[in-house]
């Protein structure tokens, strides 16, 4: 190649052109990260294609600057995918490429900003940078975004030049190294001539310092265990040895010393699962599971929507299936919605795939995450599972993609761009690859719903659970609605639980069951409030109040659940001084209080975002539970994929939060995560029983969840949202405009839509701008348009990108997001 066309991590969707210096052109290939000139950056970017000949090029060729990879980074298959995505969620091709790669391998230029004379008067009268140059007054030299992070403001690397130019700055701009690389260790070996094992022997009689002879016994010793090149470390331990012991044999050559890498996984600090466990598949399991085998034996694509009830055994249908795939030497990713269920999913396939599973998830360190990339890469492993960005998993050879719970909204990227669905990605993936790709659910989404209605997909049914010991299907829990307003009104409740929810609880601990409680809410009141005045704290950089959260001194403090600032608590009103602050609402840290005092002799767990925030922290909880803890009490992220057997009451604390939101999808996501929780309960031979406290007892998502009745509540549901061209009878798309001053964000937002409204297709609905719910997170006011289409999702994807390309770049530190098929319009 003499020229190729890259891809870089910015957000204009184009390819650059560079040339290919003489010396490279045998070592760089298409998918190569390769290190570019980029105006006065230096960035790192993919190559995407062969380049024009350079004699056709009408401007000035920049060649690259160095080939970074050995073998691709990404394959001609991630490229087609990243490619689709750039043009489905319309963003650019360089943002849906980042977000396939591991974080902090990108090499990139570093701008370190120093002050070197004293500025005119009106430079420092300026307002933004006033601002810049006291802040390097006295200072050596910083970077360009500690400052903008100090600061709180984006600072326009415009402005950084023009003081430059004037000679007010100096600025120095460094290439800074991949945060992430290979971990290598050192291993210690006898040397070529000492490997016979009668050489050990020999070594230690010519040898005089007792710690010497005491490394090559201990060497010799790791070699009769089967190990005959130990780490470094683990040698010096056993030989309670010194390294300039170890470097004098070294240098008389009896043993040497080689660098090896260390793969860094997450599955280390595991327990090995066990043997799986012998497992028949039911009628239903095996007629969903033989409709999928015969589409992975014909290596076609297809997608199946499977519909199996709460228990019903969804797992054993995608381990059966992952076998086959398996068997013919082709590859599988299964996704996951939550983290928290990453390792009991992990576990149940180890047990049955060993060592070929490789996990992906934000809590990994990045190293673990590099490493499990390069392991799927290479070929090294055969299975990903993860949460969303599993889905772009470097896999070649793809069978098999499961995407379970998919009715999640925890499947769609909200930040940065690319706003990606993984389901629907994992749709077109398989397509991509003629593989097979399920979608499993004991409450579909509608959008599937209807795909399978429309023929895009095969819907499969399981409509029984798993037979418990007798042979019989398990029965799904008796459920019972509790009114807590009529309970209040008979002087029955004090505090969060009712008087029905804390007997069932009772009951639990004195037979030795369990009970999982759901309150999705976390911290401790949400809401903080002076009975004088009305006062009630705001955050100081979003438009919304602050929950109150519990230390672990067991004090209170103030948090905000959009932008992570945290306050003290007030002990009065520094409004009108009243000290009668009362602490409205109920977090889980609040119920968690009233668990301890009502059942002192229970063992309570919480699990919520707050209690997971550690590595491990999920996995840690839920083993505690599973050796015998009596409450699990927790956010959504207990409510789905759980299977414990001993749990035979669940307990909604409040299932009215989330279904009064201002959103077209608060009842169906309500009616999902009560019947997702409601199956956590009578999973084995004991039966489960399902309490839910609610003040809007008659709610049709209430009565439905009340009888299991997912196709009744659909069938209801789709008529409404045909009426109003709702997704699946209409496609959504949103544009957030945000930056730190509302008079310039509210105006960009009009100016925008005005342009969106000329480049759009008649049969396009534009709302007008207007704020978001919460108007401003994290100092940046938030204005929002909304789209529709009845007909076609191609004609809101036209017009966002004609609209992005004609309106061109807008104001330093505003900024345009484009949401195509929006979950959520608050």
């Amino acid at each position: 190649m003499t020229t190729v066309d890259v891809v870089l991590p910015v957000p204009v969707d184009q390819t650059y052109t560079y040339g290919v210096p003489t010396e490279m052109r045998d070592t760089v290939d298409i998918g190569h990260r390769v290190l570019v000139p980029f105006g006065k950056r230096r960035l790192t970017g993919v190559v995407a294609s062969e380049g024009p000949d350079p004699e056709s090029v009408d401007f000035a060729l920049k060649d690259i600057l160095d080939v970074l990879d050995e073998r691709p980074a990404c394959s001609e298959e991630m490229l087609r995918l990243t490619k689709w995505i750039a043009n489905y969620y319309v963003c650019s091709w360089g943002e849906a490429i980042k977000a396939a790669l591991p974080s902090g391998i990108n090499v990139k230029s570093t701008h370190r900003l120093r002050r070197t004379e004293e500025p005119p008067g009106q430079w420092v009268e300026h307002e933004q940078a006033g601002p810049l140059l006291a802040d390097l007054e006295g200072r050596d030299d910083t970077t360009l975004s500690a400052i903008r992070k100090r600061l709180g403001t984006t600072v326009p690397l415009g402005l950084v030049r023009r003081l430059a130019a004037e000679g007010i700055l100096e600025v120095n701009t460094q290439l800074s190294d991949a945060r992430v690389s290979a971990k290598t260790a050192t291993y210690v070996r006898f040397s070529a001539a000492f490997q016979h094992p009668s050489a050990a022997a020999d070594l230690v009689e010519q040898l005089r310092g007792s710690k010497q002879k005491a490394l090559i016994e201990a060497l010799a010793g790791f070699r009769e265990e089967g190990t005959p090149e130990p780490l470094r470390t683990d040698l010096l331990e056993r030989a309670e040895a010194s390294h300039s012991s170890l470097n004098s044999l070294v240098d008389k050559g009896m043993v040497e010393t080689v660098e090896k890498e260390v793969v860094r996984s997450p599955l280390d600090d595991l327990p090995d699962p066990g043997p799986a466990p012998d497992h028949t598949l039911h009628p239903s399991q095996q007629e969903a599971y033989d409709a999928v085998a015969r589409a992975v034996e014909d290596q076609s694509y297809q997608t199946f929507l499977l519909h199996g009830i709460t228990g019903s055994g969804k797992t054993e249908v995608y381990i059966a299936a992952l076998k086959d795939v398996l068997a013919q030497g082709r590859t599988g990713i299964i996704l996951v919605p939550e983290i928290a269920l990453t390792p009991q999913t992990v576990q149940r396939f180890r047990s049955h795939f060993g060592d070929t599973i490789a996990v992906l998830h934000s809590q990994m360190s990045m190293g673990e995450r590099f490493d499990a990339w390069r392991q799927l890469r290479d070929g090294e492993l055969s299975i990903a599972i993860g949460p969303r960005s599993a889905v772009l998993a470097p896999m070649d050879n793809l069978g098999l993609i499961v995407v379970d719970e998919e009715h999640e909204s925890s499947y769609k990227q909200f930040d940065p761009a690319p706003r990606y669905h993984a389901r629907d990605v994992a749709v077109m993936r398989a397509y991509l690859n003629d593989a097979v790709c399920v979608l499993g659910s004991a409450t579909p989404s509608l959008e599937s719903v209807m795909n399978a209605e429309w023929g895009k997909y095969t819907r499969l049914n399981m409509p029984e659970r798993v037979p418990d010991s007798s042979g019989t299907s398990a029965e799904l829990p008796n459920v019972e609605i509790v009114d807590l307003t009529l309970q209040k009104r008979k002087h029955q409740l004090e505090g969060a639980l009712s008087e029905p929810l804390r007997a069932a609880i009772r009951a639990r601990i004195d037979r030795g069951e369990q009970t999982i409680l759901l309150q999705n809410r976390r911290g401790f009141a949400p809401v903080i409030e002076c009975c004088d005045c009305g006062w009630a704290p705001l955050c100081r950089d979003c438009s919304v109040t602050m929950t109150v959260h519990k230390t672990r001194s067991g004090g209170r403090m103030l948090q905000c659940h959009y932008c992570g600032r945290t306050e003290p608590t007030m002990r009065a009103c520094p409004s009108c001084n009243s000290q009668d602050l009362h602490q409205i609402g109920t977090g889980t840290q609040r119920v968690e209080d009233e668990l301890n005092d009502v059942f002192p002799d229970a063992e309570v767990l919480r699990m919520d975002r707050d209690s997971t925030r550690k590595k491990h922290g999920h996995h840690k909880i839920l083993s505690q539970f599973r050796n015998g803890a009596d409450i699990l009490l927790g956010t959504q992220m207990i409510a789905k994929g759980l299977d414990f057997s001993r749990v035979t009451l669940v307990g909604v604390v409040d299932a009215d939060v989330g279904l009064l939101l201002p959103d077209f999808r608060a009842e169906e996501r309500t009616f999902q995560l009560l019947t997702q929780v409601a199956g956590r309960a009578g999973r084995a031979d004991l039966r489960g029983e399902v309490i839910l406290q609610t003040r809007n007892p008659e709610h049709k998502a209430l009565q439905f969840a009340l009888d299991h009745d997912f196709d009744g509540f659909a069938a209801s549901e789709l008529e409404d949202r045909k009426i109003l061209s709702y997704p699946p009878f209409g496609h959504l798309a949103t544009v957030e405009f945000r930056g730190p001053k509302e008079a310039r964000v509210e105006r960009l937002a009009e100016n925008w839509t005005k342009a969106l409204r000329k480049h759009s297709a008649s049969d396009v609905l534009i709302g007008d701008p207007s704020p978001a719910s919460v108007k401003r997170v994290k100092k940046q006011f938030r204005y929002r348009t909304v789209l529709k289409s009845r007909q076609s999702q191609k004609h809101l994807q036209s017009a966002l990108r004609r609209t992005e390309q004609s309106f061109g770049s807008v104001p330093n530190g505003y900024h345009v997001s484009i949401d195509v098929d929006a979950v959520g319009l608050l």
